[in-house]
């Protein structure tokens, strides 16, 4: 997947039970095949949805590269929480709850919504960005989060 050509998936998109994961799939596929464009992986988002979740990049990485479907993808990750339906509904929700404003942010930012994206003046947008990607990649390892 090219991200500079298309936004991942749409952060409230699921599979097996879970919103995120696709999108997080698409950046963990862009990210291995150097296509990530301006988009960051993992961004203070994974992170916090890896945590939540119990899992590293170090689990993901390997399991995006050598499993071909999403669905098995899936279901490898549903295999490791071993979280009941209930239990990732309600991990999904705090997410969702949490991180409102980002989400809408997101939305129109990728396209799927119509209006404003990031309210920081185009002319500051670059260097924040740089900024956050380095930021991120620093805090970021194959471990932990």
């Amino acid at each position: 997947m090219d991200l500079g050509q298309q936004p991942p998936r749409r952060w409230s998109d699921t599979l097996a039970g879970m919103i995120w994961l696709p999108r997080l799939i698409d950046k963990v596929r862009a990210f291995q095949a150097g296509t990530l464009g301006t988009y960051a992986y993992p961004s203070a988002l994974d992170q916090s949805f890896m945590r939540r979740f119990h899992f590293t990049p170090a689990f993901i990485e390997p399991l995006v590269r050598e499993t071909p479907s999403d669905d098995a993808i899936g279901a490898a990750v549903r295999e490791h929480l071993r979280l009941t339906d209930e239990e990732i509904e309600q991990r999904c929700a705090i997410f969702q709850e949490k991180y409102r404003f980002a989400l809408a942010v997101l939305d129109r930012d990728d396209g799927y919504v119509r209006g404003l994206g990031y309210p920081i003046p185009r002319f500051l947008q670059a260097p924040l960005w740089r900024w956050y990607q380095h930021w991120s990649a620093q805090k970021a390892s194959a471990t932990s989060i």
